[in-house]
């Protein structure tokens, strides 16, 4: 099977997006999955429509300024289309008010939403039946979890795997979402909501450091999310 044509879209973020969108792309690309195109520009990159011809996946990790009009349009054209969607961590803050983007997460950082400190916790795999979750364990991570997330628009969503946000981390007593889908047209929508790491030196706060991403779980659950979301599916 030819490796999943897949856009990366980065180049403003309030994490650290020179080292999470590498190493995402470089997570992809060894699975043997995927062949990943990484735009730091994405209104440049969306512009043409002929350019996404034949594009299966659009992953973001981009939380900045509004795109172009043009690039907006495309970008919803394609994820109504087929193309699927791959939301990371902050990308859910993205966007204000484009109505369409909100449509296609589902549950979004907006007013209310926050999270705790950075620790250590467990994920619990909710739904055993999904594709993304099928065959997966319960795990910890380190991370940032948010929590109360949003819901826009009444969009339906499912969750396929939440942890506790623990009071004694200044969370809210409740399990909060970390892997969702949605649809969108005929997009397949994986929001992970995991993944935090700041700019600055690793040995200086933990925050900064690639502990969320060197977790080999965290990178299993991304790649089936990625998987589905471009083909419905997910190869054992």
């Amino acid at each position: 099977m030819p490796p999943i044509k897949t856009l990366l879209l980065t180049g403003k973020n309030n994490h650290d997006w020179r080292r999470s969108a590498p190493f995402c792309k470089d997570l992809l690309e060894k699975s043997g999955r995927f062949d990943v195109t990484l735009t730091e520009d994405p209104s440049a990159a969306l512009v043409d429509p002929a350019a996404l011809d034949g594009l299966q996946l659009i992953f973001t990790d981009y939380n900045g300024p509004i795109w172009s009009d043009a690039a907006k349009a495309n970008f919803e054209s394609a994820i109504k289309s087929g193309t699927g969607l791959v939301v990371l961590h902050a990308a859910d803050n993205a966007f204000v008010d484009w109505y369409e983007y909100e449509k296609m997460v589902g549950l979004l950082w907006r007013a209310g939403t926050s999270h705790g400190d950075y620790h250590e916790f467990d994920v619990a795999i909710q739904d055993k039946t999904h594709p993304i979750t099928r065959g997966m364990a319960d795990y910890k991570q380190w991370d940032e979890l948010y929590h109360k997330l949003v819901h826009m628009h009444s969009v339906p969503f499912r969750v396929l795997a939440t942890a506790y946000s623990s009071p004694e981390s200044r969370g809210t007593g409740n399990h909060e979402p970390v892997m969702v889908t949605t649809q969108y047209g005929k997009g397949r929508v994986y929001h992970h909501v995991l993944g935090h790491v700041w700019p600055g030196d690793a040995d200086k706060h933990p925050t900064n450091s690639m502990r969320a991403f060197e977790n080999p779980s965290f990178q299993r659950a991304l790649l089936r999310g990625c998987e589905w979301a471009a083909t419905g599916d997910v190869r054992d």
